[in-house]
């Protein structure tokens, strides 16, 4: 077993050129602090994606790189790593590329997944393809304690409950002690992602967001009871809720609703469809669209695995029901009716009770300087005051639903949030923080 810098002299009396190729990518792969701190999976995304992608040669050069690399890891006695470099599979993924980015990045990821090396997405973490510092440390760090594992013996792919065992392992390495013992990894990816959540896209936004940094950081204990409106019907689509000939919610469960929930006093007409009592149609709409708990089955709504899952743990009800005021953004850019309702909760969190005048008009500066130019297709400020004005409705409605919204009616046309609501909206802005990052911040 050799040293690198023998591995290395070793290659270059056999072949220079081979050999240069060899120092670069080890270059690359672990700068100086050698062969020691190469996992498989960062091999795997050298070779995957990183050579093909940000190496400029061509296809066949790049194959040669590769086995260059892999003659290094033989004389080493890294042989599973040579075995990954000179694999027919590798060469295939690199050749892929040849036929368009999108191609070979299909089979970069199916490879990937394929190798087990990477860490998989727990309850506790869902991995960002694109990470901050901390997150990538974590990612590594995590990928190299299942590498371990799986050379141990401890787990071994395609053996009875390996996945869940996997799944554990990870969860350990999370929340276990980061190098220095001060705290976890998933604590310091959590301050991470909430710090870089906060920068925001304009100067007003980032400040809001920094001033409920505290807040976000330790957020108020779940309810007892929470969402009883959502509870209500994940109960009810539980046994299978039967719709009526034009898919919506029967009149005897609507009037069930309207006066479980104090809404008779609040609405006119006859209450007796669906549509006619617009807080059980958003929360309708929120369950099914939003939280995906919910889903139409023939002449019914019933539970998704989602929804099982919230009918049992008050605190996933809670966490993702209320992740839905603001509602999913997996875009490169946030949706407007995204930006909109998070710019709106972070007024209120930090402002307290606003008219509908005050909110909009601080609203549509702050969409403008960030470069909204109208949200859904308006091109004036008037326009975007508008969007604006819609989506505040929007919002107003989803509160409603939720039983979140403030009913002083003695304060005047303003929006607010009752103390719940005020829980609520905090948990809805720390989703938003935590999520996983998917593309680079905008701006």
């Amino acid at each position: 077993m050799m040293t690198q810098s023998q591995a290395l002299a070793t290659l270059a009396s056999e072949d220079p050129d081979a050999a240069g190729d060899a120092k670069a990518a080890l270059s690359w792969l672990a700068g100086d602090e050698g062969l020691g701190t190469i996992s498989l999976l960062r091999l795997q995304e050298f070779l995957w994606y990183a050579l093909p992608v940000k190496w400029p040669m061509t296809t066949t050069a790049q194959v040669g790189v590769a086995r260059a690399l892999g003659r290094v890891f033989m004389l080493a006695g890294l042989d599973r790593y040579a075995g990954v470099c000179s694999s027919a599979g590798t060469e295939k993924i690199i050749t892929s590329y040849a036929d368009g980015h999108e191609e070979g990045i299909a089979a970069y990821t199916e490879a990937i997944d394929a190798s087990n090396a990477a860490p998989p997405d727990t309850d506790l973490l869902a991995w960002g393809s694109v990470m901050g510092q901390q997150e990538r440390s974590a990612y590594d760090a995590c990928a190299a304690a299942l590498e371990l594992a799986f050379a141990a013996g401890e787990l071994a792919a395609g053996a009875r409950g390996w996945r869940i065992k996997r799944t554990e392992l990870v969860n350990r390495w999370l929340t276990g002690p980061a190098p220095d013992g001060s705290d976890t990894w998933l604590s310091r990816i959590s301050a991470e992602r909430i710090e870089a959540w906060a920068r925001g896209r304009s100067a007003e936004r980032a400040k809001l967001a920094r001033t409920l940094i505290p807040r976000l950081l330790e957020p108020p204990a779940v309810p007892d009871d929470p969402l009883p409106t959502l509870h209500w019907l994940l109960d009810h689509a539980a046994d299978g809720l039967r719709l009526t000939a034009r898919h919506y919610i029967a009149p005897a469960l609507v009037n069930e609703a309207v006066d479980a929930f104090g809404w008779r006093d609040k609405l006119v007409g006859s209450l007796r469809t669906e549509l006619d009592v617009y807080p059980l149609h958003t929360l309708r709409g929120m369950t099914q669209d939003d939280m995906r708990a919910i889903r139409r089955s023939h002449a019914s709504l019933v539970l998704t695995k989602m929804g099982k899952l919230m009918v049992i743990d008050p605190a996933v009800r809670w966490h993702i029901g209320t992740a839905a005021l603001i509602g999913p953004d997996d875009g490169p850019l946030p949706d407007f009716c995204v930006a909109v309702r998070e710019a709106a909760l972070m007024l209120l969190l930090t402002g307290g009770p606003a008219s509908y005048d005050e909110l909009t008009t601080a609203l549509a500066e702050m969409h403008s300087i960030e470069g909204w130019g109208g949200g859904r297709g308006a091109s004036t400020p008037s326009g975007l005051a508008s969007s604006v004005r819609t989506e505040l409705y929007n919002l107003r409605h989803r509160l409603w639903a939720l039983r979140l919204l403030g009913t002083d009616r003695g304060s005047g046309a303003l929006l607010s949030l009752t103390e719940t609501g005020t829980s609520a909206a905090l948990s809805a802005l720390l989703a938003r923080a935590l999520r996983p990052r998917h593309h680079m911040d905008p701006g």
